[in-house]
């Protein structure tokens, strides 16, 4: 079996998934020796003609930035190199489609991507790059500067991931390769095209160009001349009708032909796409974005993980070299990052002190308005930074927590190894001891830092009702007749949802948090919250439009039928429920969105059982319990003979 596979550097190349203009994307197992340290993402740079040149010299800045840039919505842990010749990136495995593909796959089949999914998909997008801003890369503010749907990843899960962070100047440098530029070209700038410098206001541009085929089905045109005219009269994929009018706005100031006339940066398109998104139109959510992609791909998923499953066994021996000496990269300034928790904090409060200082004791003093305005402006900068810090912790704990799993698991195999096979090894009570120390203490660890993580979760959450509730109050207060008019609060970002569960040892089950996540309140919401909007308690509510979503209080693990438990066919899946919580925390309803392939009744209806089972603080909505659909996602693994 191991003969099928082939191996490029310390990489076991396991599957193609694409080939475009800038090479070919594969899932591979990066080999540790016997085993997989784990399996990911790699794109290779190999298109026939490439200046490959360009591109490795960008590997120091590329992987200094990778090294500090961490966010949702952007590839985790990325490594850019160099294997005989040949440039790749590599970023850790997540089931997901490339959006090129996506978008081509939409197109063949008649599938059309709904307003709603088109637009949370670009502002999944414009997260990534808003993040990228709290980086500096040799003194400058970090743009993408190549982003093109071959970059970017749409998770099964609903998620958007971009890569290629640092490797924008290496790829421009390659438009004057046909292939580089037939593939690029309908997503860059026009100044970009005509060989200027890479900018936000550009990367506003090729935000714009992803979301124009998004709606319309067709890539923007490469000449000038065409493109303008197909932004005239902009139509819906398969006639479907014309783009609404509020979309079609902010698609022409991303896709305006000069700079200026574009939005400055991604932060501010996000904000206005939100306003946009939650303003009532629309009702995107991650999870039917989820079944979007289910519905397009169900064969391909269901196949994919049966593939990963076998992979993750495989014996790789055979492939793997030790890596070869490297020699040391070319240095570049080190990328700086707003960082840890109390230094943003600590700074975003001492500015808070300074220019409230200013701000009452000039003997000048502006108008009340004004000083308003100032305040207003300076809060939400420290909620940002709050919310960015208590993320940058969050994700730190979940690579520690991963880390800690995985040790784990390795220590139960050890253990129970010696116990398999006729040729099974003696091992010394006194090592058997040691091994069930060490796995008692990494058991107590992951304990630990799972407790942690809740810690920081529930810090976020107090954080984002807080940020609510001060967006609430200034739009009150826009209410009031004034001399002035004061600007609505800028709406702060929701708490990203959880990462999908990390593999469960044995029959142990783990369960996920919601898919979807809650919409980011606008000033709109803020001010019909202020009013009243005559939700009552008890109420049936979207998830996307609660102020405050479940949170979960017991959790139920799931009881697999005895006869399971003991079966020697083994399981590796996922069965994900969509689940009513009612006003009161209980679950009043649960549906299977997707179960175990090949069918298991007996598992689903026990994950159906637990569901039930828990306990959750209810959803809110202006200040007011009320029932909310969420999905529940339980993670199956038994292994044959357990």
């Amino acid at each position: 079996m191991a003969d099928t596979y082939a191996s490029f550097g310390r990489f076991l190349l396991l599957k193609q998934r694409t080939q475009d203009g800038l090479g070919t994307l594969w899932r591979v197992g990066e080999m540790e020796r016997s085993s997989f340290r784990r399996i990911a993402w790699l794109r290779r740079f190999d298109q026939a003609g490439l200046n490959r040149t360009a591109l490795v010299a960008e590997a120091a800045t590329a992987n200094q930035v990778a090294q500090v840039l961490k966010a949702s919505n952007i590839v985790r842990n990325a490594v850019f190199g160099s294997e005989d010749g040949v440039p790749y990136l590599a970023w850790d495995y997540v089931p997901a489609q490339p959006l090129d593909q996506l978008m081509a796959r939409a197109a063949a089949e008649q599938f059309p991507i709904a307003i709603d999914n088109a637009l949370l998909i670009v502002e999944k997008l414009t997260a990534a790059l808003a993040a990228a801003a709290a980086v500096e890369v040799q003194g400058e503010t970090l743009i993408h500067g190549f982003l093109v749907p071959q970059l970017v990843m749409v998770g099964n899960d609903g998620e958007a991931l971009v890569a290629g962070f640092g490797l924008a100047r290496g790829l421009r440098s390659n438009l004057d390769r046909v292939a580089v530029k037939r593939s690029a070209a309908p997503y860059l700038a026009p100044e970009v095209l005509a060989g200027g410098p890479a900018t936000r206001r550009s990367d506003v541009y090729s935000l714009g160009a992803i979301l124009f085929q998004l709606l319309s089905g067709a890539p923007l045109p490469e000449d000038p001349a065409a493109r303008a005219a197909a932004l005239e009269h902009p139509a819906l994929a398969f006639e479907e009708g014309p783009i609404p009018t509020d979309v079609l706005a902010i698609l022409g100031k991303t896709l305006a032909p000069k700079p200026d006339d574009r939005f400055p940066a991604a932060a501010e398109f996000k904000r206005e796409l939100e306003k946009l998104l939650y303003g009532g139109s629309y009702s995107p959510t991650t999870f039917n974005l989820a079944l979007f992609m289910d519905r397009l791909y169900r064969n391909e998923i269901e196949a994919d993980d049966r593939d990963v499953q076998h992979e993750r066994a495989l014996d790789v021996a055979a492939h793997y070299q030790p890596p070869k000496p490297e020699e040391p990269p070319a240095s570049a300034p080190p990328p700086r990052r707003t960082g840890m928790l109390a230094a943003m904090i600590g700074g975003a409060v001492v500015l808070l002190g300074v220019i409230g200082y200013l701000v009452t004791s000039r003997p000048s003093a502006p108008p009340a308005v004004d000083q308003d305005a100032q305040k207003k402006m300076l809060q939400e900068l420290v909620n940002t930074q709050v919310a960015q810090a208590l993320k940058e912790k969050e994700d730190q704990l979940r690579q520690e927590l991963e880390a800690e799993r995985a040790k784990t698991e390795e220590l139960r195999k050890q253990l129970a190894a010696p116990k398999q096979g006729p040729a099974a090894k003696t091992v010394s009570p006194a090592e058997q001891q040691r091994l069930q120390q060490e796995l008692a203490a990494r058991e107590a660890e992951q304990k630990s830092k799972e407790a942690e993580l809740a810690r920081v979760k529930q810090q976020q959450e107090a954080e984002a009702a807080k940020a609510r509730q001060q967006q609430a109050a200034a739009a009150r207060l826009a209410l009031q007749p004034t001399a002035v008019p004061t600007a609505p609060a800028t709406p702060t970002a929701a708490p990203a949802p959880l990462a999908p569960p990390a593999a469960a040892p044995r029959s142990e089950i783990a369960s996920a948090a919601p898919t979807a996540r809650p919409a980011a309140p606008t000033p709109e919401m803020a001010i019909g919250a202020g009013l009243g909007s005559g939700v009552r308690a008890g109420d049936l509510v979207d998830f996307a439009q609660v102020d405050v979503p479940p949170r979960n209080l017991v959790e139920t693990k799931v009881t697999l039928p005895r006869n399971t438990a003991f079966s020697r066919a083994p399981v590796d899946g996922y069965v994900i429920l969509k689940v009513l919580v009612d006003e009161k925390g209980g679950v009043d309803e649960a549906q299977v969105l997707r179960g175990l392939q090949p069918p298991r009744p007996d598992i689903v209806n026990a994950c159906i059982e637990a569901a039930k089972r828990n306990r959750y603080r209810p959803a809110m909505k202006d200040g007011k319990p009320v029932k909310t659909w969420i999905t529940v996602t339980y993670h199956i693994v038994i292994k044959a003979g357990t």
